[in-house]
């Protein structure tokens, strides 16, 4: 009886310790505002602009398809450059674009005419200069009306573009020329009907560097991962409660696993570990600096940085995560 008690009470303080330990690693994770985007006239009244992330540089590119404009922060969040509708790229309509590691911007644009609506991916330098254009090459027959608004490059297998129908809910994966390597059709691999197709779509879109692939789904409350061997797993739950999915909107990968999701009703950014354990979120609905109204689109660069845009001419609040 001594030894079973003995026994018993070692197993208790064990399970206090994991538990102890669980909850302290939860408690540790920290988010802390710092700053708006911002100009030498104060911050950019933004929303709902598009981000993207230059890890090399730790620069950010905000991409505003309303103005037709591309502006560039430095690590400081000052806009440092900008290029737009009367550069030499002309008249046309910029709705995403990448950065390669050598530096070179990768606009994926639209054009109108007589003659219906095209895209097109535009090379550009660091300066916005045009360089050279091309268009995707060799898709499949099921990627007919592919028409693409979000593009993301990722060094892996020697580098990737990404582009991302978010109506059709397919990705096509090509090479650095745009030459067709792999494709997803996202609804087909959750099983949706073509009803299903057309009434759901994407909004959160990201890649790691190691191919996986992340979206949102707010119609069904859930966020997906689909690696490059094909396993698709969900995670997230209906609800209002810390951690729950109410409408949840844009995804965002570190490199060191964690996902970044913002929940546009609730008003908050989410973390998550690799293993979709809920750990902290942080922003709230409100208009002091620290809070976010709707928020949508976000990016984290190798400094634990979350840039998170939002509406209301909130601008793109930058936050600091901080894990013990």
């Amino acid at each position: 009886m001594r030894y079973l008690t003995k026994q018993l009470l070692t197993l208790i303080a064990i399970a206090f310790l994991v538990f102890s330990s669980g909850t302290a690693k939860a408690q540790a994770v920290k988010g802390t505002f710092l700053y708006n985007l911002s100009s030498f006239t104060g911050p950019i009244p933004y929303s709902w602009v598009e981000l993207t992330i230059d890890k090399e540089k730790n620069e950010l590119y905000v991409c505003n398809g309303s103005d037709r404009s591309v502006r560039i922060f430095n690590e400081n969040g000052m806009e440092i450059y900008n290029f737009g509708e009367d550069s030499d790229l002309g008249n046309i309509n910029i709705t995403h674009l990448a950065v390669d590691k050598d530096g070179n911007i990768l606009l994926l644009s639209y054009k109108y005419d007589v003659k219906g609506t095209s895209y097109s991916i535009i090379r550009c330098n660091f300066r916005g200069e045009f360089v050279s254009k091309f268009e995707p090459q060799n898709l499949p027959s099921d990627f007919s009306g592919f028409s693409p608004t979000r593009i993301i490059y990722r060094e892996y297998k020697e580098g990737r573009l990404y582009l991302v129908d978010k109506n059709l809910m397919k990705v096509a994966v090509t090479d650095m020329s745009g030459v067709y390597l792999d494709g997803y059709d996202l609804a087909a691999l959750l099983r949706f009907d073509e009803k299903k197709r057309r009434d759901t779509g994407i909004v959160g879109f990201d890649v790691d560097n190691e191919g996986n692939i992340f979206f949102t789904i707010p119609t069904i409350f859930q966020a997906f991962k689909l690696s490059p061997d094909g396993k698709i797993t969900a995670f997230g739950q209906r609800g209002s409660a810390p951690g729950k999915f109410n409408v949840v909107g844009g995804i965002a990968a570190d490199d060191k696993g964690y996902l970044y999701l913002t929940d546009t009703l609730r008003c908050v950014v989410m973390i998550f570990d690799k293993n979709f354990k809920f750990l902290r979120e942080f922003g709230y609905r409100g208009y002091r600096p620290s809070n976010l109204i709707a928020p949508m689109e976000l990016t984290v660069d190798n400094r634990g940085r979350i840039f998170v845009s939002q509406s209301a001419r909130r601008g793109v609040s930058v936050f600091q995560v901080v894990y013990d």
